[in-house]
C-alpha cells in the first residue's frame, strides 16, 4: 500500500524507528550498513533515507513502487511490474531493453536485482529500506551512478516466533504474509516466509469485459543461519511467481475516423479538441494486456573473523523469465490494432569477497566482486493488414491490402473480400552477455575524535556481447492465401515487405550479426565530516559514479556503412559527479531532527529511451545525453508531545540539459541544450502520527499527503508530456493523502487497522504517449482511485 507516513516519518528522521506508543525516539540507536559499515544513520555523511521493517508491516508497503512520492528524491514508475523505471535526484531513465542497465541500483542484502525483470519484487519479511542519493560507485559499483536502494532483509535468529498479516478490501483486495521462525540448535536456526498480493483491478475493459488495473503475485523466502565458531553462514533460497493483467492503455482520441479527424502529424489546437479525458471515458482496449514473471534466487553470505580482519563473501544466482503483453493503440478498432509483446529470460551469478578491519585511526573495507549476466529477449509487435492500410493512408499512400483482397474476391477466392483482415507479426530476437570485474576500497582516517576523513575508489572493468535477429514477419494465414490463390491472379506473396514495424533493423539483420564492446574505470569518492557538537554533523563529499555503456535492441550494426557510429552501434559509458554540502543535526531535548544537503551533479551520456525511427510505427530507440542539476534536500521531524509526532520533507531541483540534440514530432530536429529536463522544481511530503491510550490497548493515526509540482516542459515534450488540453492536463502539478486509523492490543500481540489510499480521490493523466501517436492516436496512463482496506495482524 502506498500509506507510508510512519514509514517516511522515520525516513526523515534518518531512519528512527517510532513504535506505536512512541515511547522510544531515540534515532541515533538505528544502524545501517550505507557504507558496507555497521553505523548509527545520524552518523553517516551521505543524504540517505530510512525505512524501517516495523514501518513497511504495519503499513502493508507491498513493493518499492509504494514509495513513489512519500520520499521526496525518490521516483518510481511501477505502472509495469515487469518494466519499473527508479529515479534519484531527477535522473530517471526509461530502461526495458537488456543491452542497458539503469543508473539506480537495486541490491537486496548485498546482490544486485537492478535488471528489469527482478527490480520491482515484494518486500519480503524487510529489516530496512536505505535510500541512498547520489553516486554510489565506490561502494556499491558500476549500477549505482545515481544513487543505490539497500533493501536488507531478516536474518533467522535463535527464538521461535510466527506473525502474520491479512488485509481485504475493495476491488477485491486480499493479501496475507506469514512468518515462521525455527531454531534448529545451539547454533542453527531457520525463517520461512510467505506474502501473497492479489486484487482484481479498478477499471472494467468495456471491449473484453475483463477487470484490470489489480495485481496477482506471490512470493516466499527460505532462510538457514549457521554459526561454526567465530564464523556465520547464512543460506537464503527467494522464489516469486507474478501473473496478473497488464496496465491499462486508455485511448484520448474521440473520433479517429480517417481522415475526417483532421491529423497532419502537429498536436495543435485544432487536434486536441478531439481529446477525451480517459477519467471519464471507458476503457477499451481490443487486447487484455498480461503480465507474468517467475524469479528464482540463491544467496549465500559468509562471514569469518581472521585475526584482526574480517573475511565477507557474498555468493549469488539469480535467474527470471518475464513476459509483457500490452495493448499500444488504447482502443478496440481493428483497423488501428497494435499491441506489442516483450518476453525476456536471464540468469547471472555474482561473487563478492571483502575484507574489513578497525584501528584507532583507520575504518577501512577492500574487496573484489565478478559479474555474469545472460539474458535473451523477444520484442513483438502484433498488428494485422487492416492497420497496415490505416499506416500507408496516413502517410499519403493507398489502402493496398483492402485493395488485393477486392481483387481476389472477384476472381471468386472464396472467403475474402475488401473488408478481410489477416494477423502480422514481426519479432526480433536479441541475446547479450555482460561480464564485470571490480577492485575497491574505502577507508574513514579519524583525524581527531570529531572529524573524519574518508577516501576510497573502485577500478570496473565491463565486457558485453550483443547478438541481433530480426526475421521476415510472420502472417501464416495470408501467405497461404497468397501461396495458394495468388499465382493465377498474378500475385507473389514475396514480394510484399519483409517487415514494416521492424524495417530499419529487418534489413540489417535477417541473419544473426553481433557486437562486443569493453569500459573500464575509476570511481572515486572524498568525504570529511565534522562533529560540532554531539548532536551536529556537518559533512562535504565529492564522488563519481559510474554505468557501463550499452546497445540498442532496435539498432544492428552496419558493417557497409560509412559512419563508425552506425558500424559500432555501442554508447558510451555514463558517468555522474556529485558535489554535496550537507548536515544532520538531531536535538533530543525536544526529541527534533533536521537533515539537509545542498547538491550539485553533472551526468554525462545519460542513457535514455525514446519513441522514433523511420518505420511507420515508430520504435524505442536508445538515446543520450548530458545533464546537469543542482539542489536542496531536507528533512525534519519534532515530536510536540509524548504522543505526537509530525514529520515533512522536501527536495528543491533544477535539472537541466547540458548537451542533448533529437528530433521531434515529423523529424524536426531539436537542440534541448539548456532546457529543463522534466522535473518538477519541488516536491515535498508532511504529516503527523499520534497515539492515545484507548480500552484493552492503544489507538494510532497516522495522516499524510505529498505534492509536487508541474513538471516543466521543453520543446519537445510540450506536444504531449505537458499538454493543456480541453479535456484535461498532463504534467499538471499533483498532490496524495493517506489515512492509517489503527488499535493494537496492549501486549502488542495482535491489532487491526483502517487504511485509506489516496483519501480525497485524486486522479491524474500520465505517460501520454504510444507507438501509436505518429498515427494521431496517443494514449494514456491514469493514476488509480481511492482504495480502502481493513488489515489484521497477530504474533505469538
Amino acid at each position: 500500500m502506498r500509506t507510508l507516513a510512519h514509514s517516511i516519518a522515520i525516513a526523515f528522521a534518518g531512519g528512527a524507528t517510532l513504535a506505536a506508543h512512541a515511547a522510544n525516539d531515540d534515532i541515533q540507536k538505528v544502524v545501517v550498513t550505507a557504507q558496507s559499515r555497521s553505523q548509527s544513520a545520524q552518523e553517516v555523511p551521505i543524504s540517505m533515507e530510512v525505512i524501517s521493517a516495523k514501518d513497511i508491516q504495519n503499513l502493508g508497503a507491498k513493493n518499492l513502487g509504494d514509495l513513489n512520492g512519500y520520499l521526496p528524491g525518490l521516483q518510481v514508475d511501477s505502472t509495469q511490474a515487469t518494466q519499473p523505471v527508479f529515479g534519484i535526484r531527477g535522473v530517471q531513465p526509461g530502461d526495458f531493453g537488456i543491452g542497458t542497465d539503469t543508473p539506480v541500483g537495486i541490491y537486496v542484502d548485498g546482490v544486485y536485482t537492478g535488471k528489469t525483470g527482478g527490480a520491482l519484487m515484494n518486500f519480503i519479511d524487510i529489516q530496512r529500506v536505505e535510500v541512498l542519493k547520489g553516486p554510489q560507485g565506490t561502494l556499491f559499483g558500476r549500477n549505482s551512478a545515481a544513487g543505490a536502494i539497500s533493501v536488507v532483509t531478516n536474518e533467522p535468529d535463535s527464538s521461535f516466533d510466527m506473525a502474520g498479516h491479512v488485509k481485504v478490501g475493495n476491488y477485491n483486495r486480499a493479501n496475507m504474509d506469514a512468518m515462521i521462525n525455527v531454531p534448529l540448535g545451539q547454533d542453527t536456526a531457520a525463517r520461512l516466509v510467505v506474502v501473497r498480493a492479489a486484487s482484481d483491478g479498478w477499471v472494467r475493459n468495456s471491449a473484453t469485459g475483463t477487470r484490470t488495473g489489480g495485481d496477482n503475485s506471490w512470493a516466499t523466502r527460505l532462510s538457514l543461519k549457521q554459526k561454526i565458531k567465530d564464523a556465520t553462514l547464512n543460506l537464503s533460497w527467494e522464489h516469486e511467481q507474478l501473473r496478473q493483467h497488464g496496465w491499462p492503455a486508455f485511448g484520448v482520441v474521440k473520433d479517429p475516423t480517417l481522415p475526417q479527424a483532421g491529423y497532419t502529424g502537429v498536436y495543435d489546437a485544432a487536434y486536441v479538441a478531439n481529446f477525451v479525458d480517459p477519467r471519464k471515458a471507458p476503457l477499451e482496449n481490443d487486447t487484455d494486456g498480461a503480465e507474468r514473471r517467475v524469479f528464482d534466487g540463491v544467496t549465500l553470505r559468509a562471514e569469518l573473523p581472521l585475526g584482526g580482519v574480517t573475511l565477507h563473501s557474498t555468493t549469488a544466482f539469480r535467474t527470471f523469465s518475464s513476459s509483457n503483453l500490452t495493448d499500444n493503440d488504447g482502443t478496440s478498432r481493428a483497423d488501428f490494432h497494435l499491441s506489442t509483446d516483450d518476453h525476456k529470460n536471464a540468469y547471472n551469478w555474482q561473487q563478492e569477497f571483502k575484507l574489513s578491519g578497525k584501528t584507532d585511526k583507520l575504518d577501512w573495507i577492500a574487496g573484489v566482486s565478478f559479474y555474469d549476466n545472460r539474458e535473451r529477449q523477444t520484442a513483438s509487435a502484433i498488428v494485422n493488414t487492416a492497420t497496415l492500410d490505416t499506416i500507408s493512408q496516413m502517410q499519403g499512400g493507398a489502402a493496398d491490402f483492402a485493395t488485393l483482397f477486392g481483387g481476389l474476391a472477384q476472381a471468386g477466392v472464396p472467403g475474402v473480400d475488401g473488408s478481410s483482415n489477416f494477423t502480422w507479426g514481426e519479432n526480433t530476437y536479441n541475446k547479450l552477455r555482460s561480464r564485470a570485474v571490480s577492485i575497491y576500497e574505502d577507508t574513514i582516517w579519524h583525524v581527531s575524535p570529531s572529524t573524519n576523513l574518508t577516501a576510497g575508489v573502485r577500478w570496473s572493468r565491463d565486457r558485453k556481447t550483443m547478438q541481433w535477429y530480426v526475421p521476415a514477419r510472420q502472417s501464416p494465414e495470408l501467405d497461404r492465401l497468397l501461396n495458394t490463390y495468388g499465382p493465377a491472379a498474378g500475385l507473389d506473396a514475396s514480394a510484399l515487405p519483409a517487415n514494416v514495424v521492424f524495417s530499419a533493423a529487418g534489413q540489417l539483420a535477417a541473419s544473426p550479426v553481433s557486437a562486443s564492446h569493453s569500459w573500464s574505470d575509476w570511481s572515486p569518492r572524498v568525504v570529511i565530516d565534522h562533529k560540532v557538537s554531539g548532536d551536529l554533523l556537518l559533512f562535504a563529499s565529492l564522488s563519481q559514479g559510474y554505468q557501463a555503456g550499452g546497445f540498442n535492441v532496435f539498432t544492428p550494426p552496419n558493417p557497409a556503412s560509412a559512419d563508425a557510429k552506425a558500424r559500432d552501434p555501442s554508447f558510451a559509458p555514463e558517468k555522474m559527479t556529485n558535489l554535496e554540502l550537507g548536515f544532520k543535526l538531531y536535538v533530543p531535548s525536544i526529541k527534533a531532527t533536521l537533515n539537509g544537503s545542498l547538491f550539485a551533479y553533472r551526468f554525462k551520456n545519460l542513457q535514455d529511451i525514446k519513441l522514433g525511427g523511420s518505420g511507420a510505427i515508430s520504435t524505442y530507440n536508445i538515446v543520450s545525453s548530458d545533464q546537469q542539476a543542482k539542489g536542496l534536500d531536507l528533512d525534519g521531524r519534532i515530536r510536540i508531545a509524548p504522543g505526537l509526532t509530525l514529520f515533512a520533507g522536501l527536495e528543491l531541483i533544477d535539472q537541466i540539459y547540458h548537451r542533448y540534440q533529437t528530433t521531434g514530432d515529423g523529424g524536426v530536429p531539436l537542440n534541448l541544450s539548456g532546457q529543463p529536463v522534466g522535473t518538477p522544481i519541488f516536491s515535498g511530503m508532511a504529516g503527523m502520527n499520534g497515539s492515545w491510550e484507548a480500552p484493552g490497548g492503544r489507538i494510532s493515526a497516522t495522516l499524510q499527503g505529498s505534492y509536487h509540482s508541474k513538471a516543466r516542459c521543453n520543446d519537445d515534450t510540450r506536444a504531449l508530456q505537458c499538454m493543456n488540453a480541453p479535456a484535461f492536463r498532463t504534467g499538471e502539478a499533483g498532490s496524495k493523502a493517506d489515512l492509517r486509523l489503527a488499535w493494537d492490543h496492549a501486549n502488542g500481540k495482535f491489532g487491526v487497522a483502517l487504511l485509506v489510499n489516496n483519501l480525497f480521490d485524486k486522479r491524474y493523466v500520465y505517460n501520454l504517449d504510444g507507438q501509436t501517436k505518429t498515427l494521431g492516436m496517443p494514449y494514456a496512463s491514469v493514476t488509480a482511485p481511492r482504495a480502502i482496506g481493513l488489515e489484521l495482524r497477530g504474533s505469538l
